[in-house]
């Protein structure tokens, strides 16, 4: 487990122990002032120059390092499950990530959940899967654990982002999923899993997108088609929900659309702004109308509502 071949991420962590063993404690305590370490759990610290810079994971890295530091800390490899599985196979939390990281361990293990881990056998065992130096369940397993006991939004988040695929990351299948739901028998949530494993579209593009689809359920609204294309003389666009009985088009602006460098390009923010309403003015040239939500309105049931309605829906 400690194979640095392995764990390619093991530089960025210091352990105070290894240096009090080595007479540099004084040394540990300069670079935590100074800013070059940064506290992750008690005993682990990283460096700083490996944190993040990225506005939008900051939450993500900081709950992976969490992750990572347990492992660090143990003499024997956990076998991570639950939002802790779900952080390094990189699938997305709505809301905040746990404060505590979860492990399976087997019903006679012995031992307690603490401050730092939660340990949990149900559904023990289940197959580990090596994942940049961490085992943890598998990708099915771990959405079918979060589909069981969080949010139905949440389930969803993950189950969406789990069925689309990433760069590092295989899709997977919805009857993968069902099929790992039904070898936990009757553990608690699973009609609550299923729910959400058949309510999944792996079109949906982004979180913000699938928590928008959820509220739209809830509200009994119409269901939209997703990423649907449309061109006209200048090009091809895809837009994120389309009700084509009302002619309607919905856009979910996220945050990242004007932080993160993969969807910038380099532009300003203003002039991402000014290329969301070109964008915007051709689709509406083509004779759709087209209502726009972020996140404090896609979290709000009512908002979204108001948005919707006055947008033509009803």
């Amino acid at each position: 487990m400690n194979n640095p071949t392995s764990t390619p991420w093991l530089d960025q962590f210091v352990l105070s122990r290894d240096l009090r063993a080595l007479g540099r404690h004084s040394e540990l305590v300069s670079l935590v002032r100074r800013g070059e370490l940064v506290p992750v759990i008690r005993g682990v610290y990283r460096h700083a120059s490996d944190v993040t810079t990225d506005p939008v994971r900051v939450t993500d890295d900081a709950f992976l390092a969490r992750v990572r530091a347990t492992q660090v800390l143990s003499e024997k490899p956990f076998l991570y499950c639950g939002f802790a599985a779900a952080a390094v196979w990189g699938l997305p939390v709505v809301g905040i990530w746990p404060k505590r990281v979860s492990i399976l361990v087997p019903p006679s293990a012995g031992g307690r959940s603490n401050s730092l881990l939660i340990r949990t056998s149900v559904g023990h065992p289940a197959a580990g899967v090596s994942r940049g130096g961490v085992w943890v369940t598998s990708l099915s397993r771990t959405v079918v654990d979060i589909g069981r006991t969080a949010s139905f939004s949440q389930a969803v988040a993950m189950a969406d982002a789990a069925l689309s695929g990433s760069r590092d990351r295989d899709p997977a299948s919805r009857e993968a999923l069902l099929a790992e739901l039904a070898t936990l028998g009757s553990a608690p949530g699973r009609a609550r899993c299923r729910g959400a494993l058949e309510f999944a579209d792996g079109a949906s593009g982004s979180t913000g997108e699938s928590v928008s689809r959820v509220a739209i359920r809830l509200l009994a609204l119409p269901p939209p088609m997703l990423q649907v294309p449309f061109t006209d003389s200048r090009g091809l666009m895809i837009v994120d929900f389309f009700w084509p009985e009302l002619g309607l088009i919905g856009e979910f602006d996220g945050y990242g659309k004007y932080l993160r460098e993969e969807f910038t390009h380099g532009r300003s923010v203003a002039e991402i702004v000014m290329d969301e309403k070109t964008r915007e003015n051709r689709l509406r040239a083509l004779g759709f109308t087209v209502v726009r939500w972020d996140w404090p309105v896609a979290r709000s049931l009512a908002n979204l509502r108001e948005r919707l309605a006055a947008a033509g829906m009803h």
